[in-house]
């Protein structure tokens, strides 16, 4: 069943154990077939969210909207939702297929063709008759995947998914995350691991200590556009900071001793064409020139720095 409204409302919701507050005034939406991450360093209350978003943990403050139904102080899990926790635990005697068999029939989700469907599709053998205990950590976060995938979620909520993957199983998990948000399935993504989130996600949120610092579109033009350039000579570097300073662009030194002939400028108000337009009439030589876009780390770096 198709869905046209958010998926997931969340409006000043917070969650405390105790005198802490995990999450603290968390406003957000999710859209179907959008893929938003949610990162920061442990503790900074990931895992939290995840869990009043499967309805697993009450709120104490604020309203969360899942899949159209309200999750109120029952803390009940909606149907749609396929949730990948940290450490997927399964029924360690069982072979993958026949825990997957054993969770199908009781949430009736699932019939045999599709397990082995969802079994290869994350990389594992559905003929396989190990007992999960003799998996790896990497072969277990796969099946947790399996199980996730077996719902034919609408929201699909990873809890640092690439825990214990290879570099092959990460590149395996992108394109999965890709293929179910190209089907309609918004994903939510929480993980500490910048680099990850920013190679897949839409959107990312960045997050500290339960409270929101900055919501980044991986789509938008950054605000102080940055561009390097090697230029020629020294005459061609006196003639870009002669022109740095009359078009108000910053300009630094980079390279091995702040090498003269390779520098960095921010807050570039033209296109890259145009920017090599400019220098080219002001008799700048250049030998390279290339946008340098902020990486997740250095935003987030600059929020808690």
């Amino acid at each position: 069943m198709s869905f046209t409204g958010p998926v997931v409302t969340l409006d000043g919701v917070g969650k405390r154990y105790g005198r802490h507050w995990a999450l603290r005034g968390v406003d957000l939406s999710l859209s179907p077939g959008e893929v938003l991450g949610f990162i920061g360093p442990n503790g900074a209350g990931k895992t939290t969210l995840i869990r009043l978003l499967a309805g697993l943990v009450r709120r104490s403050e604020g309203e969360v909207e899942v899949l159209g139904s309200r999750i109120g102080d029952r803390g009940l899990t909606p149907d749609g939702i396929g949730l990948v926790p940290e450490s997927p635990q399964f029924i360690p005697y069982l072979s993958a297929r026949r825990n997957l068999e054993f969770l199908a029939a009781i949430r009736a989700v699932a019939r045999s063709a599709q397990l082995t469907t969802v079994l290869e599709r994350v990389g594992l053998d559905p003929k396989d008759r190990r007992p999960t205990r003799k998996f790896s950590l990497g072969m277990r976060q796969r099946l947790g995947l399996a199980q996730a995938l077996m719902e034919r979620p609408r929201l699909l909520l990873l809890d640092e998914p690439t825990n214990g993957l290879d570099p092959a199983g990460i590149v395996e998990l992108r394109e999965i995350i890709r293929e179910v948000a190209g089907d309609g399935t918004a994903v939510f993504m929480a993980s500490h691991l910048l680099t990850e989130v920013e190679q897949v996600c839409d959107r990312v949120i960045l997050v500290r200590g339960g409270s929101i610092l900055k919501e980044v579109r991986r789509s938008e033009e950054p605000t102080d556009k940055t561009v390097r350039v090697v230029v020629s000579r020294d005459a061609d570097l006196d003639a870009l900071e002669d022109w740095a300073r009359r078009r108000g662009v910053r300009l630094a030194r980079e390279g091995p001793d702040h090498d003269a002939s390779r520098v960095r400028l921010v807050a570039v108000p033209a296109s890259t064409p145009e920017l090599i337009r400019e220098l080219v009439r002001e008799g700048v030589d250049i030998e390279e020139v290339a946008a340098v876009r902020r990486s997740l780390e250095q935003e987030f770096m600059d929020l808690v720095s």
